[in-house]
């Protein structure tokens, strides 16, 4: 295993006390710039992203890992996004990927992650938006916890399935 990439104890927290959500168009405190980082600096920012992207790999019960994460980033099967303050403190960061399906092309919010996310998550989502329009998407979906639709939602989202799952060894 990669010692950049390997895994680290995570801590899942309580998301029943996450702060409300604010109304898109609530007055925010901070102003956040959003980017796209190019492949060839992943490494470089990883032990400063990965922390914010454990807690959203670990809930896919096994699906990922931050190894696979961090290489499927490096091999620009996945964006990486960093959400960064005016003193160039990241708060947040995501993930996005192309979907080509056999009849659409959508964009992916993979894994999503950071601090005062009412501060700069609209920020970014409206730059997926706009990343998805670039590249001739025919949309963007998400899979998330059921918190992230009170966001979500906000942004014209409908929700289309939900996922339930059983391990074959759960039992």
């Amino acid at each position: 295993m990669s010692e950049i990439a390997r895994e680290v104890p995570i801590e899942l927290r309580d998301i029943k006390r996450e702060p409300r959500v604010k109304p898109k168009n609530a007055p925010r405190k901070i102003t956040h710039t959003v980017t796209l980082v190019p492949a060839g600096y992943v490494t470089s920012l990883w032990f400063e992203v990965r922390d914010y992207l454990g807690p959203a790999v670990a809930r896919t019960r096994g699906r990922w890992s931050m190894e696979s994460l961090h290489a499927a980033l490096l091999g620009e099967h996945q964006h990486l996004w960093l959400a960064f303050d005016e003193n160039n403190q990241i708060d947040g960061v995501g993930t996005t990927e192309f979907v080509d399906y056999p009849c659409k092309r959508m964009l992916a919010v993979q894994f999503l992650g950071g601090k005062k996310f009412n501060d700069w998550v609209w920020d970014m989502v409206d730059c997926f938006n706009n990343w998805a329009k670039d590249n001739h998407c025919d949309g963007v979906e998400a899979t998330a916890r059921t918190g992230f639709w009170k966001w979500l939602e906000q942004d014209g989202y409908t929700r289309s399935f939900t996922v339930y799952e059983k391990g074959l060894n759960d039992g």
